[in-house]
This record gives structure tokens, C-alpha cells and sequence, in this order.
């Protein structure tokens, strides 16, 4: 089944080695990739489960890893950091970027995690494990630094459902589970997919994968089984089929759940593993077709780094619309070669604020990475604030507008990234 694939995929890389010798050698990207595993130890490592109760790990069906991308483009690096857990407390981040920095010099960094709620949470205890883990994987992409081409394509596909029902009277309902796949709106079944292949000869470097549906087939409220979830599976099959690393990047899932979400309330552990390896075949299988359908033209060594970030004084939503902004939140904007934006959220973005940032982004294909730094809870739009639910009223604490607040923040620094706007006149 796989010669015909494999077969495309040969003339893909041969025309993308074409491009790369045709582009001009100006352009110094170079990009590296490492990798740690950082799954907990069985009976050492202690991690809370989803009931909130904190256990000695001892049942692992599937690795967690971190995953670091450096690019490199003249004088500039910019680090990406990704970690299959469902959260980590922001203190490790903290080191992690003062241990790139004390290392390597670096000192603009995405940092997010996968949100995988098979993972458990990790104790106190994991985190200078997790740290060194890390900065181990970042020495391997620094020493692994090659020249690249990038290129970016959409997919689309629909394994995702607005768990958030909206009943005739304006009430809202919430859907945890949706086995027999009842349409709801909105969601977002864009597929984003950028390729960084070697600019020598065009084989994989790396697939990042963008998608917006909650990871959360293996949670678990009973037992603590450790799993990345669709996205660790998604990823091991995208990287039997092209080789080099695949990374997941979240999006803007804040409502947005698979259709299998929470399959143990109802089904045997061999059950949900077996769904999560279906649900990851389809996605994959759209990655590879998506990253087959690049051509020549749309791979590039031009990408010039650009890189930015902000702190954000916002406030809690119990305060009110007056009250103090005393939270304050970090979010970066990170362009590769004008044309392919991620930009970090501290939380659970609702997808209409994705799609929004999306739409009205100057760049040519826009990310949200979502759960960036330290997770500040969900961050809904002003009208699901309005509707209520979870993740809108509850789960929540944010001020009321601050989704509207961030997206307008990222807009505002990739335009000036992007040198769209246009300086004062003198008159």
C-alpha cells in the first residue's frame, strides 16, 4: 500500500532539491531539530491524574517526548519548544529559556505544550528532570543545524466538534462526548503543515503539524495510563512514512473536542488506544498528502527570522470591567520568512478567535500555538463569555474581552513585523 506514496513523495523531494539549488544562496536559514524522551519513570516519577489526585506512575501505553526546532538565519536563532504534557508549571519554562539562553545564547523562544490529557501533570519532582531533558534536546538541535528550505500547505479534515451546544433559547448545553459524530459549528478543520526539508537534497527535516481538536481520547478519571494521545500517535505515523521529526502544534481547540473525547467513561482501555490509532491514521494520512501536494515553487531558502513578544497586563473577569489589571501574560510572534506566522497563547483560545487571527493575518498561513508559557485557563470570545458554558463561564478567569485583546495584540505585531504600517506623515 505504501510503494505509490513513497514513489510521489521521491518526486516531491527531487523537485524540492531542483528548488533549493535554483534559490539563492544569500539566505543562511539553517535549521535543527532534537529530541528527549520525557516520559515519567514507572514507579519513581509521581503525576497528578485528571481527578486531581496525585499518583506514582506506573501503567505507560505510549512515550511522551520534547521536542526543540532551531532556526538559524545570520546572527538571529529562535528556539521552539514543544512538550507532549497537558500542562507544566510555568517555573520549568522559566528554566528551560534560562538554560537556552545561559547555553547557546538564546533568547527568543516558543515554549507550549502539546496538551495531551493522557500525560498527567507533573510533580514538583519531574521538574529538573524535565529542564535537563530539554536543554539536552536543544544541544542536539544546535549541533544538528543544516541548512533548509520551508514550505507551507493546508489540509482539511474533520475529526472535531463544538462541544459547546447552543440550545433555542440561548442556553448553552455541553456535548463531552460525540461517538455518533453530530455536526456542530463552529469548528475549524484547517490543516496547517509546514515542511523544513534539507536544502541539499530535499529529504524531511521536519513536519509541523497545526490543528485545532482537544487531545483528549485517553483522559482518564479512574486510572493514570501515560499517553501523548492522537497527536503522539499522528506523529509516529507521519514520520514512518517521511522521515525526520514531526511535531504537533496545538491550535485554537478551546472548544473543540474529537468526537471520541473521553472514551474511557464508556469504553475498555484496548478500546480507546484502538480509536486513538484510527482517529491519528486519518490525520496523518492527510499530513502526508498535504506535504505531497508542495511544489517546487512553494519551497524556499529565503526565510529571514523575525521574532517578537509582549507582556500583557489584563485582568480577572470576577473584578469586573474596572478592576485592576494585575495578571499579566506573555505573548510572541514569530515570522519565517514573511510569510509563515505562529503566534503563542497563554491558554485555551476558542476557535473563532483562531479562525478570526487567521483571516485577518498579513502573513500567508497563520498558527496559534496554544497552552504557551503558562496555561492562563480558557479564553473564550466575548459572545460564548455572553452565552456561557464551559470554558466561557466556568474554567475561566481571564477578563471579559481578553481573546479579542490578544488576537488584536498579535495582528498589531505582525503588521509592524511585516512593515505594513505605514509611518506618520510630516505635514
Amino acid at each position: 500500500m505504501k510503494r505509490p506514496l513513497l514513489l510521489s513523495l521521491c518526486a516531491v523531494f527531487l523537485a524540492a532539491t531542483l528548488s533549493a539549488a535554483s534559490a539563492t544562496t544569500s539566505s543562511s536559514l539553517r535549521v535543527g531539530v532534537g529530541r528527549a524522551d520525557i516520559t515519567p519513570r514507572a514507579g519513581i516519577d509521581r503525576a497528578i491524574a485528571m481527578g486531581g489526585k496525585e499518583v506514582v506512575v506506573e501503567n505507560i501505553h505510549d512515550p511522551l517526548t520534547a521536542n526543540v526546532v532551531v532556526f538559524e538565519q545570520a546572527d538571529a536563532r529562535v528556539a521552539l519548544v514543544s512538550l507532549d504534557l497537558i500542562a507544566v508549571n510555568p517555573a520549568v519554562f522559566d528554566d528551560i529559556r534560562a538554560g537556552l539562553e545561559r547555553d547557546h545564547g538564546i533568547t527568543q523562544t516558543l515554549c507550549a505544550v502539546t496538551h495531551t490529557h493522557g500525560s498527567g501533570r507533573p510533580t514538583d519532582g519531574q521538574h529538573e528532570r524535565l529542564v535537563s531533558l530539554t536543554l539536552q534536546a536543544a544541544a542536539d538541535a544546535i549541533a544538528a543545524l543544516e541548512p533548509a528550505i520551508v514550505g507551507h500547505a493546508n489540509g482539511e479534515l474533520n475529526e472535531g466538534y463544538n462541544r459547546r451546544i447552543v440550545q433555542p433559547d440561548g442556553t448553552v448545553e455541553m456535548m463531552w462526548n460525540n461517538k455518533d459524530h453530530i455536526p456542530s459549528h463552529p469548528v475549524d478543520d484547517t490543516l496547517g503543515v509546514l515542511s523544513i526539508r534539507r536544502a541539499a537534497d530535499g529529504q524531511p527535516i521536519a513536519t509541523l503539524v497545526n490543528y485545532a481538536v482537544h487531545p483528549v481520547i485517553s483522559m482518564n478519571f479512574e486510572e493514570l495510563i501515560i499517553s501523548a494521545d492522537w497527536p503522539g500517535a499522528m506523529a509516529r505515523k507521519v514520520e514512518a512514512e517521511l522521515g525526520g521529526h514531526c511535531i504537533f502544534l496545538l491550535g485554537a481547540a478551546g472548544d473543540i473536542n474529537p468526537y471520541e473525547a473521553d472514551m474511557f467513561r464508556y469504553a475498555t482501555p484496548a478500546e480507546t488506544f484502538a480509536k486513538i490509532e484510527e482517529v491519528a491514521s486519518r490525520v496523518a494520512a492527510e499530513v502526508v498528502r498535504t506535504h505531497a501536494s508542495l511544489e517546487p515553487a512553494d519551497l524556499s531558502a529565503d526565510a529571514t527570522l523575525a521574532y517578537d513578544s509582549y507582556t500583557l497586563p489584563l485582568g480577572l473577569r470576577r473584578d469586573g470591567p474596572h478592576g485592576e489589571k494585575s495578571h499579566e501574560v506573555e505573548l510572541a510572534t514569530f515570522l519565517l520568512g514573511q510569510r509563515h506566522a505562529i503566534v503563542t497563547i497563554p491558554g485555551e483560545l476558542f476557535v473563532e478567535l483562531g479562525m478570526d487571527l487567521r483571516e485577518r493575518s498579513p502573513a500567508a498561513s497563520t498558527w496559534v500555538m496554544a497552552n504557551a508559557y503558562g496555561s492562563s485557563g480558557y479564553i473564550p470570545t466575548m459572545h460564548a463569555a455572553c452565552q456561557g458554558g464551559y470554558g466561557a463561564t466556568w474554567g475561566t478567569f481571564l477578563e471579559f474581552g481578553a481573546g479579542e485583546r490578544l488576537v488584536h495584540q498579535a495582528l498589531v505585531s505582525l503588521l509592524y513585523q511585516m512593515e505594513k504600517v505605514k509611518p506618520l506623515e510630516q505635514r
